[in-house]
């Protein structure tokens, strides 16, 4: 697995052993009790500088980010950081049910976080560029998946130029080569069906983003 972001360096202390949970709790022990107050407790969480906690940090304000947009980290602080307010509907709102500031909720987010603590140490993770996959050719009996920022929606910190990655993989290994995009690649492109609600908070969001799944 490779991942520049802080994604990266989460995988990687899960892969190495090295995530620690005790740092992990006392973060979620500090959130606040009231809803109300998670904002503003993350956007000071937030200006923090990025330590060695980062891959324990970096999953709870994730968690928190406003519309999922990714957080990132940029010369030891992070960047993008935008944080929900709790939200309860009006007597005018098509949602009739609150919003929360996190999600997933603390108690479910560790639960997650546990299951991926003990049952996926072992997984190599580096924190580096996908573009090193280019320097050597893989094995053809690889599977290589990319999961690359989507066209035309929401920046990262990191970019990719998925074509130029793709006719440069090819010159160099025969795996085979799987794309996620949020539109079909080629011809042979299936069309991904996920459940779950597409109004957001206001109701009115018509649709979810496509997510196209291509073999190159």
């Amino acid at each position: 697995m490779l991942d520049i972001s802080s994604w990266g360096s989460f995988w990687t202390a899960i892969g190495s052993g090295t995530f620690n949970m005790g740092v992990f709790d006392q973060f979620l022990s500090n959130l606040p009790s009231d809803k109300h107050d998670f904002k503003t407790h993350m956007s000071e969480l937030s200006k923090l500088p990025v330590d060695n906690h980062e891959a324990e940090v970096y999953p709870i304000i994730q968690a928190c980010s406003f519309g999922g947009k990714q957080i990132w980290r940029d010369n030891g602080r992070w960047m993008n950081a935008c944080f929900r307010n709790y939200w309860e509907p009006t007597a005018t709102s098509v949602r009739r049910s609150p919003a929360n500031p996190m999600q997933p909720s603390p108690v479910e987010l560790r639960r997650r976080i546990v299951a991926l603590v003990n049952g996926m140490e072992g997984v190599t993770c580096l924190k580096t560029d996908i573009m090193m996959l280019l320097e050597t050719p893989i094995p053809s009996d690889a599977v290589v998946y990319v999961d690359p920022p989507y066209k035309s929606t929401t920046g990262y910190g990191f970019g990719l130029d998925i074509t130029s990655f793709i006719n440069t993989f090819r010159e160099i290994s025969q795996a085979p080569l799987f794309i996620s995009e949020g539109v079909p690649l080629n011809d042979d492109a299936l069309m991904l069906t996920f459940g779950g609600a597409k109004g957001g908070i206001s109701g009115n969001r018509k649709g979810k983003h496509q997510e196209w799944l291509s073999r190159v």
